[in-house]
């Protein structure tokens, strides 16, 4: 068995005193040497690959180790200098940037843009390649103009619909994001609001998504057009998911424009908004003749409002609240709740939510309505909204569903003699086999059990919050986003769950984060970071990431920064 790179130095001296007619298979600036030898290439590039991967596998994955760096100095540059001297020897050439792309050195950029330089039906494979490389590349800053350049020149050449097409499309568009450069906004703004049927609409949403990655304030009045847009001939094909959350990584730029949209005073959002309902006409002119354009205008700037969470939108968010268009007012009652609510101002919020609560359709249709803002009220961790939602526990005349959602989060958020006003409820429920819900309702007894337990003490609910078992670790942070602002040890708690396997337990924790980190987190911030970069395309962090990069954010902005 053949030992890779261990003594590789000496396999280098041999060489150079021309004591072998080839270089040793462990020699890395011997293999390289031989690259430039078409009889010897693919080999010493098979040995090469060889040496670098076990290399990096010895030394923990770390390529900025000495001796992963030392193999990488002796052999990126002739790979490199291969690449570009035999542009015709494709497979080869293929082979040499699967190897750049292991090592991700910079000093491979030559090769990187002439692979982008690609040729149809010859070499997209190698465009492809290139692009991921860049992506997982630090691309130094002199480098990344010469970089986008070459990406956006690659894309503008892309006009057909063929699979290579697409995917060349998507692997330069995300290399364009993860280089974090304002330079690549116009590129990426032209692909995201791009009306083309030879253009699939998900590479759109992509473009759209990878301008969040850029926060460049300049690309505000893109994505807001984005809002609206849809795939052609599809209305139902939109990218207002992604286009929000590229507002709201952007930050408090995003602010004005969202008002405007909100207030029905930007001309364009109008217009784009107006094609959309005329294309849900086309359809089902059923649905379209429900829909309002302030409806559709004001539900998206809403949702931007509230997950950006600045103060300034209190008032707008406040009138918008008192539509007669039922959506409009939901989606603005919703929104009130995430943002940052001066404490002067408390007052006429709860009187808000309530009254829109109470305005709500009272039949089937409204059911999920009150629902989602019942759910939306407990998130605000707010003691003078625990009366409220016992209300609604107890209204015999209320919807079984609501009055379970409503013995849910009251049981969620309850202390000690909240939790005994409940167990005294639930005692006074019928059975169901006499018309009630008592059973139903006594499923949320261990939350209360928690709440005599722990009652109000913060060093309590920070050990329930780290809990194994699930409904402790929801209860905790509940619990924690009641009592536990500002304080450390809470923050900590509820950071070490954002990675749990149960969506609900993370979510909770999220929640109660964004509550209690009033000077942000740090901690939460890169806690995100790492779980998007490790779960990035999973289920998990696509159900994750609408919440979770909106309070990311947030924290980052309170914390005093931007990036």
């Amino acid at each position: 068995m053949i030992v890779r790179h261990r003594g590789w130095a000496a396999a280098v001296l041999i060489a150079v005193l021309g004591l072998g007619c080839h270089a040793a298979e462990d020699d890395p600036a011997g293999q390289a040497g031989e690259l430039s030898d078409p009889v010897r290439r693919e080999n010493a590039i098979f040995n090469l690959k060889a040496i670098y991967t076990e290399t990096l596998a010895e030394n923990g994955g770390d390529r900025n180790s000495a001796d992963v760096k030392s193999v990488a100095d002796v052999t990126v540059g002739p790979l490199t200098q291969t690449y570009l001297d035999y542009p015709e020897d494709r497979i080869n050439g293929l082979a040499i940037l699967d190897l750049l792309y292991e090592m991700r050195d910079s000093r491979s950029i030559p090769a990187l843009v002439e692979a982008l330089n690609w040729r149809t039906e010859v070499s997209e494979d190698h465009a492809i390649r290139a692009a991921q490389t860049i992506q997982g590349m630090d691309v130094p800053p002199a480098e990344r103009p010469k970089v986008i350049e070459a990406l956006a020149r690659s894309l503008e050449r892309i006009t057909d619909a063929r699979s290579e097409d697409n995917k060349m499309r998507v692997a330069m568009i995300r290399a364009l994001g993860s280089l974090k450069d304002k330079g690549a906004t116009d590129i990426l703004t032209t692909i995201a609001t791009k009306q083309d049927e030879k253009q699939n609409f998900l590479i759109n949403r992509l473009a759209a998504q990878q301008l969040g990655e850029l926060r460049d304030p300049a690309a505000i009045p893109s994505l807001i057009k984005c809002l609206f847009l849809f795939a052609p001939n599809r209305p139902d094909l939109r990218m207002n998911d992604v286009a929000a959350e590229a507002l709201i990584l952007i930050g408090r730029p995003s602010l004005k424009p969202l008002l405007a949209v909100l207030n029905g005073a930007d001309a364009t959002a109008n217009a784009i908004a107006k094609q959309y309902i005329d294309a849900i006409k086309a359809r089902r002119p059923d649905l379209a003749n429900k829909m309002t354009l302030r409806q559709v205008t004001g539900g998206e700037a809403s949702f931007a409002l509230g997950a950006l969470g600045f103060s300034e939108a209190l008032e707008p968010l406040l009138r918008e609240a008192g539509s007669s268009d039922t959506p409009r007012k939901l989606n603005a009652a919703i929104a009130l709740v995430r943002i940052d609510v001066p404490p002067a101002d408390e007052v006429r919020v709860r009187s808000t939510l309530k009254k829109v609560y109470g305005e709500l359709p009272k039949g089937y249709a409204g059911i999920a309505m009150r629902g989602q803002l019942l759910a939306a009220i407990a998130h605000t961790y707010d003691a003078d909204l625990m009366p409220f939602i016992f209300e609604q526990v107890v209204d015999k005349k209320a919807n079984p569903e609501l009055r379970l959602i409503a013995v849910q989060n009251y049981a969620l958020l309850a202390n000690k003699a909240e939790a005994a006003q409940l167990s005294q409820a639930i005692a006074k429920e019928p059975l169901s086999e006499a018309g009630g819900y008592r059973e139903k309702f006594e499923e949320r007894r261990p939350l209360l059990d928690l709440a005599s337990e722990c009652d109000t003490s913060v060093d309590c609910w920070v050990s329930k919050a780290g809990s194994a078992d699930n409904d402790k670790a929801r209860k905790g942070a509940y619990m924690l986003g009641r009592y536990g602002r500002g304080k450390g040890k809470a923050i900590d708690a509820l950071v070490g769950q954002l990675g749990s396997d149960d969506l609900g337990v993370r979510l909770s924790a999220l929640m109660a984060l964004d509550r209690i980190a009033d000077k942000g987190s740090s901690a939460a911030v890169s806690k995100i970071d790492e779980l998007r970069t490790r779960e990035e395309g999973q289920s998990v962090w696509t159900r994750f990431r609408v919440e979770a990069l909106p309070i990311q954010a947030r924290l980052r902005s309170r914390g005093g920064s931007a990036g």
